[in-house]
């Protein structure tokens, strides 16, 4: 496909002097010759050109036996201008001097009427692109501002992060402690110190699954059952199930029963029938516990536990088991 591009060179001529071109009714070898001496000199950004010799006519058509004479007949009509003597040609500006009768089926209305038709399309298609390229415009550069204001209030948001006051701290902490720089480094940790807390408290919530995954493995599905009916259930009284359950399990880790899921899924059922309904109220019931048993636990040597209104009775020992052994919660054994 051809690259037609002004870049590659054009032709500034008048349209007035088209137009009469148009209207003149001119022969074929005569039309040849005004648009080759038009490309060679308007073509070439002057007023006239040089053709040295008459066989070099045949390049637009005309053969070199017809050249002289119509070049002769064209010159006699005013048409162009010519040189013989140098072989220069132009062509004559001043139309009016024409001695040419104009073409039968030429109307100067009609013409008129596509001129304007055409350039009527030219105005409404460029006003069109006009219109778009202006709404591209404002589009692009409301993207642009966007994406400006938000890449600053990022950066902006990262300049004092966590990361960054570490790495100042990592990379000039020696170099101020050997100035003597102590006020400077002294508030550069206070930065990271405040930030911290920041970055603590926007932290997101622990999984109490995890939790117990971690501490004791994958849970079973009756406790699966028992942490959604404190989430979800209407029953639940616990305004932070969640963090309750982990609580729980993190007391549990403590403890190291044989059974944890049994453990927690009993700890949670007593914690709630003591009504301790939030996390605040069940740490604070802990802390009492830790801190009574700290004290030596209860008098007379009896054992504690910790999620009963009362203290448990001592266990005895029966003659009539098999092994001798406690009598609980089960009961006797069967003797032989």
């Amino acid at each position: 496909m051809a690259d037609i591009q002004l870049e590659n060179g054009y032709i500034r001529i008048a349209t007035e002097l088209m137009n009469e071109i148009i209207r003149r009714d001119f022969s074929k070898r005569q039309l040849a010759i005004i648009h080759f001496i038009i490309r060679l000199s308007y073509g070439c950004h002057q007023k006239d050109c040089v053709i040295d010799k008459f066989v070099l006519f045949e390049i637009a058509g005309v053969n070199k036996v017809d050249v002289k004479k119509e070049l002769k007949f064209l010159k006699e009509c005013g048409v162009i201008n010519w040189e013989e003597k140098n072989m220069i040609f132009s062509i004559n500006k001043d139309y009016e001097k024409w001695q040419i009768t104009p073409s039968k089926g030429y109307d100067k209305e009609k013409l008129d009427q596509l001129i304007h038709q055409n350039l009527k399309k030219k105005v409404s298609k460029t006003l069109t692109n006009s219109d778009e390229e202006v709404s591209k415009t404002l589009t692009d550069l409301e993207n642009i501002v966007s994406k400006t204001l938000t890449e600053l209030g990022e950066k902006v948001s990262k300049t004092l992060t966590l990361e960054l006051v570490k790495h100042l701290l990592e990379l000039f902490g020696n170099a101020w402690e050997s100035k003597d720089e102590s006020t400077l480094k002294d508030s550069i940790i206070d930065i990271y110190l405040k930030i911290k807390d920041k970055d603590d408290d926007k932290m997101p919530p622990k999984n109490y699954f995890a939790e117990y995954e971690n501490a004791f493995g994958y849970p079973p599905a009756l406790l699966i059952s028992d942490f959604e009916y404190w989430i979800d259930s209407e029953e639940s009284q616990f305004t932070e199930p969640e963090e309750i359950i982990i609580e729980v399990i993190h007391r549990a880790k403590k403890q190291l029963p044989r059974n944890p899921a049994k453990y927690v899924a009993k700890i949670l059922k007593d914690l709630h029938n003591m009504e301790l309904y939030t996390l605040e109220a069940v740490k604070a019931y802990n802390k009492k516990f830790d801190e009574k048993f700290a004290k030596g636990g209860a008098e007379d040597g009896k054992k504690i536990h910790q999620y009963r209104r009362s203290i448990s009775r001592p266990t005895k020992q029966s003659g009539k088991s098999i092994t001798g052994g406690q009598v609980g919660r089960l009961g006797k054994r069967k003797s032989v």
